[in-house]
C-alpha cells in the first residue's frame, strides 16, 4: 500500500479518536416533586377544556378582538423581542459557519522596480500576478465550536418561547386593563346616575323645607349626600384617562389618534360572556404548556452547552489550511500549466500559560449554568403557584359576584321600603339616606367583584399558557 494512503488512514483513525473525546453536555432537566393529575383545586365544571391560543374572543367582544389584533402589528416591546429573535438567528448562523471550512478567493498584482543599487542582479521591472483559493477548517475534535453552535441554537428557541411569553403576557394585559377600563365606565354611570338622582332629592328637600313640611337638617343632610357622590365623579374620570393612556401604548396608538379618537368601547360588564367551562390543568403537563417554562430550560441547556465549549479550550486547538491557484510574472501566462500554485499547512497550538484565563471561563459558565438552573426551577414553581393562585380565584370571583347581585337586590328592595317609612312619616330622612348609600356602594362593589371575575379567568388562561404549544424543534 502507498505510503500517502497510509498517512491519511492514520490521520483519519486518530480523527476519530479524538472526536470520541467530545464533551457533550447533559440534557436532562432538574427533577422537581410536581403534582399529580387530579390534585388540583375542586371547580364547579363536569368536563374541563382546554385552552385555545385565542381565548380572548371567548368573550365575544369585538372591540377586545381589535385591540389585541392591533397590538400585535403596532406594539413596540413586541417589536422589540422580534428584534432579539432574529439577532439570536443571526447568532446562530455566525457559530453555525464556524463548523464548516470557510473558502476565501483572492486576486493580486504588482510591478514592482527595484533599485540597481544594491549590489545584485535584479530584473526591472519585477511582475507578479496571482489568482489563488484558499480554504480554512478547525478540527473541531473536542467540540468547542460544536457546542457554541449547540448553545447558540438554545438561545434562539429561548428568544422564540420569550418572544412567544411575551405575546401572551401582552394579550393578557390588554385584557385585564380593557376590562378595568369598561368597569371604571359603568361605575362612572351609577355614580353619575346617583348623582343625578339625589340632585333630585335635594331639590325636593329643599322645596319642602321652604314649605315648612321638613327641617332644614333633612335639607343639610342631602346636600352632604349630593356632595360626596359629586366627589367620586374626579377621581373615575382620571383612572378612565390613565387606563386609555395605557391602553393606547399596549396597542400601539398614535398620540394623535389617542387624543382624538381615545379608546373605543364595546361590551358592558354585564354582557361579557364568561363561558362555564374552566380549563384545568394542574399537573406536570403544565411543563410543556408554558413557553416561559421552555424558555428557562432552553437557557439552561444553551448554559451547559457553554462549559463544554469553555473546557474544550484545555486542549489543543487543530486547524487545516489550504492553498489553490495560479501565479505568474506575465499576465498572458497566468493560466498556463506552469503557473499552478498550491499548498497544504496544518497548525496546532493549545495553551501552555494562560494566567488561569481559560480556568476562570470555565468557572464563568459554570456559575451562568447555576444561574439557569435556578431561573428554570424558579419558572416551575411561580407556573404551578399562578395556576393554582388562578384556580381558586376564577372560583371565588363567581360566586363574590352571586352575593354582590344577592345584596344589590336586597338593597333595592329597602331603599323602597325606606322612601315608603319616610314619606308616610314612620322613619327620618336619614334612614332613606342610609339605604341610598348602601344601595350607591353595592352598586359598585358588583361591578368590581364582575371586573375581578373576568380578569381571574383571564389571569387563568394566561397561567395555563393560553393555548400555547410547544414547537417541535
Amino acid at each position: 500500500m502507498h505510503k500517502p494512503i497510509l498517512e491519511k488512514l492514520l490521520t483519519l483513525s486518530i480523527a476519530t479518536l479524538f472526536t470520541g473525546c467530545a464533551f457533550n453536555p447533559s440534557a436532562t432537566m432538574p427533577v422537581m416533586e410536581l403534582p399529580v393529575a387530579g390534585s388540583a383545586p375542586a371547580t364547579p365544571v363536569a368536563a374541563p377544556v382546554a385552552v385555545q391560543s385565542n381565548w380572548w374572543q371567548q368573550f365575544n367582544d369585538p372591540v377586545l378582538n381589535q385591540l389585541i389584533t392591533d397590538a400585535l402589528s403596532n406594539n413596540q416591546n413586541l417589536a422589540l423581542v422580534t428584534a432579539k429573535l432574529d439577532e439570536a438567528r443571526a447568532v446562530f448562523g455566525i457559530s453555525s459557519a464556524a463548523q464548516l471550512p470557510r473558502i476565501d478567493i483572492g486576486a493580486s498584482g504588482s510591478n514592482t522596480h527595484v533599485s540597481e543599487n544594491l549590489g545584485r542582479s535584479v530584473s526591472n521591472p519585477n511582475k507578479d500576478y496571482q489568482l489563488v483559493g484558499q480554504a480554512s477548517w478547525e478540527l473541531d475534535l473536542w467540540g468547542r465550536v460544536r457546542n457554541a453552535s449547540n448553545a447558540a441554537k438554545q438561545e434562539v428557541f429561548a428568544a422564540e418561547y420569550n418572544r412567544d411569553a411575551a405575546l401572551l403576557s401582552l394579550n393578557a394585559e390588554i385584557a385585564q386593563n380593557y376590562f378595568n377600563l369598561r368597569a371604571l365606565d359603568a361605575q362612572l354611570k351609577i355614580a353619575e346616575d346617583t348623582v343625578q338622582s339625589r340632585q333630585e332629592s335635594y331639590d325636593l328637600q329643599k322645596k319642602r323645607f321652604l314649605g315648612g313640611v321638613t327641617s332644614e337638617l333633612d335639607v343639610r343632610q342631602a346636600e352632604v349626600e349630593l356632595a360626596s357622590t359629586q366627589a367620586t365623579l374626579p377621581d373615575l374620570k382620571q383612572s378612565i384617562a390613565q387606563l386609555e393612556a395605557a391602553l393606547s401604548i399596549l396597542t400601539g396608538q398614535t398620540p394623535r389618534a389617542l387624543i382624538e379618537q381615545g379608546i373605543a368601547r364595546g361590551k358592558s360588564m354585564p354582557e361579557l360572556t364568561l363561558s362555564n367551562q374552566i380549563p384545568a390543568g394542574l399537573n406536570s403537563d403544565l411543563l410543556l404548556r408554558r413557553a416561559d417554562i421552555a424558555q428557562a430550560e432552553a437557557n439552561l441547556l444553551a448554559a451547559r452547552a457553554r462549559i463544554e465549549a469553555a473546557r474544550a479550550a484545555y486542549f489543543p486547538k487543530i486547524s487545516l489550511t489550504g492553498l489553490l491557484g495560479f501565479e505568474s510574472n506575465d499576465m498572458a501566462k497566468l493560466f498556463n500549466t506552469g503557473s499552478h500554485i498550491a499548498s497544504f499547512a496544518g497548525n496546532l497550538s493549545m495553551p501552555l500559560f494562560d494566567n488561569g484565563m481559560t480556568a476562570a471561563q470555565v468557572n464563568q459558565a459554570k456559575a451562568r449554568e447555576r444561574q439557569a438552573t435556578a431561573a428554570y426551577q424558579l419558572a416551575v414553581q411561580n407556573a404551578f403557584a399562578e395556576t393554582r393562585s388562578s384556580l381558586i380565584s376564577n372560583q371565588v370571583s363567581g360566586e363574590k359576584v352571586i352575593n354582590e347581585k344577592t345584596k344589590v337586590d336586597a338593597l333595592q328592595r329597602q331603599l323602597r321600603l325606606a322612601n315608603l317609612r319616610y314619606e308616610n312619616g314612620y322613619s327620618s330622612y336619614l334612614e332613606a339616606l342610609d339605604a341610598q348609600r348602601s344601595l350607591f356602594n353595592a352598586q359598585l362593589s358588583l361591578i368590581s367583584a364582575q371586573r375581578n371575575q373576568v380578569n381571574a379567568r383571564v389571569a387563568l388562561y394566561k397561567s395555563l399558557g393560553g393555548g400555547w404549544q410547544r414547537p417541535a424543534n
